[in-house]
């Protein structure tokens, strides 16, 4: 008797169908008939724009910092990256959001993220006149088992808004364990020297290179990323990302 063969990625799919089952109408609260991600549900997003956020890590804040633009944490630091924006808080339908694309298989959310994005620098020079979009990749390993790297899907999308190429040229070479539920020391431990430069180190040296993926909490993945890409000579290294935490909470609940 032929025994049924089950992959990694048959037992993960079911799974995450289990936990984040796939909704028939809209992608996040699944509203209406269509696949698309539903008006009430843009709106939501659209409130929560605009936010005030410390202007070289993004995060978000609900007090004022008093006669600077940066958080506590980053009047102090020394990030590899020169600023990094994001479209809104890691926090209520943007984290839904977040979840069901990253999670639930939704990759049609990346097209409607992809563009609030571009939207939240269009405005920014710094942005707009980058050279190169890359994307944070994934090991081959969680790649064939999600099917898809949702930071790819969302950089392909702000690259044709603003008309900035994407290239690929990180590699994640070392699995790391989840950083969910990782402390900010713990968390840059892990990542370190899970990235490296794949292809030619001309394709980022001298360029304005904006790094894409979808959440920073504590800046770990963009800070190694960004090491890796400094030491290719590349000018300056910017994050963006759809949704950053809130200061002084480092890693939002989940």
């Amino acid at each position: 008797m032929v025994r049924p063969v089950f992959s990694l990625r048959d037992v993960w799919s079911a799974l995450v169908d289990l936990v984040f089952p796939r909704a028939r109408g809209c992608p996040v609260c699944g509203a209406g008939e269509e696949p698309e991600l539903c008006l009430a549900c843009r709106e939501a997003i659209r409130a929560l724009s605009g936010q005030r956020h410390c202007n070289w890590c993004g995060r978000f804040t609900r007090n004022l910092w008093a006669h600077t633009p940066y958080c506590p944490d980053c009047r102090t630091a020394q990030w590899p990256f020169d600023r990094c924006r994001a479209y809104g808080p890691y926090e209520g339908v943007l984290r839904d959001a977040v979840h069901r694309l990253k999670y639930g298989g939704a990759r049609e959310l990346a097209r409607p993220l992809g563009e609030f994005m571009a939207r939240a620098v269009r405005e920014h020079v710094a942005y707009y006149t980058a050279d190169i979009l890359v994307p944070v990749p994934l090991t081959e390993e969680d790649f064939m088992r999600r099917g898809f790297n949702q930071a790819a899907l969302l950089a392909n999308v702000v690259s044709r808004e603003l008309g900035i190429p994407t290239r690929a040229v990180l590699a994640k070479v070392r699995r790391t364990p989840a950083q969910a539920g990782l402390a900010r020391a713990a968390r840059l431990t892990n990542l370190s020297g899970a990235f490296a430069l794949v292809g030619d180190e001309a394709v980022v040296r001298g360029r304005a290179v904006v790094v894409v993926d979808d959440v920073f909490t504590t800046g770990s993945t963009l800070s190694e990323a960004a090491r890796v890409l400094r030491a290719a000579g590349a000018e300056r290294v910017l994050g963006l990302v759809f949704v950053a935490g809130r200061y002084p909470n480092l890693a939002p609940k989940s």
